[in-house]
């Protein structure tokens, strides 16, 4: 998928990222597009007295143990509604999402009749929402912990031939093809509403041309992509069809 964005390094509080920009006062049709936005879940801006969410993500928000995570979950949902606004035909106050089986959300009749899809991810101090027209999204990011025994989940998760793929890369590589498969196999089971009750699909790992890990999907009608850096962290998208372009955006709120 093309990049639309142009470069930006933003380094405040942090992190560390390219191809990811601060949108213009009119975005981009979504019919020629998807939109990727990335939402710091540790934004100090935003007043949880005013923001709307809906009654049942308040109280979703209200069974997390630690109030870090109660925070995380709050700013990702605050972000999705904000978002979302901007793409709807009306301009609704507060949105409570229809519930998929396997708990992909949606948006309610009569607003999506506008066609507009969407996927939420968040871990850490970091989430990425998905939106586009017409077409199911999935999208994934994860948290590289330098820590984690990937090695167990690619065992228990991977196929036997990703399995070999990975352990054939250079040592140095295998934990980024680990969060790189994982990503993308999550991001296809969000975008297809299977959620982890479905298979995980088969991705195939390689080696770049330029020293790096790369995955390509092998399931026909979807299209996955590896997404613009986030410093410590790996992410992935999934659309149904062909690929189109994605244009890259940091949420502030305003």
């Amino acid at each position: 998928m093309a990049r639309v964005i142009p470069c930006l390094a933003d380094c405040d509080g942090g992190y560390f990222m390219i191809g990811w920009s601060r949108p213009l006062a009119e975005l981009p049709a979504l019919q020629h597009n998807i939109h990727v936005w990335a939402v710091r879940l540790d934004d100090s801006s935003v007043d949880f007295n005013r923001e709307l969410i809906s009654p049942d993500e308040r109280e979703r928000a209200a069974r997390f143990k630690f109030e870090r995570d109660r925070r995380c979950y709050r700013v990702a949902h605050i972000a999705l509604h904000d978002i979302l606004r901007r793409y709807l035909p009306s301009d609704p106050p507060c949105v409570s999402f229809d519930i998929g089986a396997n708990g992909k959300p949606s948006l309610p009749q009569p607003l999506a009749s506008s066609g507009v899809e969407f996927n939420l991810s968040h871990s850490n101090e970091m989430a990425l929402l998905a939106v586009t027209h017409g077409r199911e999204v999935g999208v994934d990011i994860e948290y590289v912990k330098e820590d984690f025994q990937f090695q167990e989940i690619a065992e228990r998760f991977f196929t036997a031939r990703e399995v070999a793929a990975m352990r054939g890369l250079p040592a140095n590589l295998q934990r980024q093809a680990f969060f790189k498969c994982w990503t993308s196999k999550e991001a296809f089971l969000k975008a297809k509403g299977t959620g982890l009750s479905g298979a995980l699909d088969e991705v195939e790992i390689a080696m770049s041309s330029d020293g790096q890990v790369s995955i390509t999907g092998k399931v026909p009608g979807w299209s996955l992509a590896a997404l613009d850096s986030i410093d410590g962290y790996q992410a992935a998208l999934v659309v149904g069809g062909a690929p189109v372009p994605i244009c890259y955006y940091l949420w502030e709120r305003q």
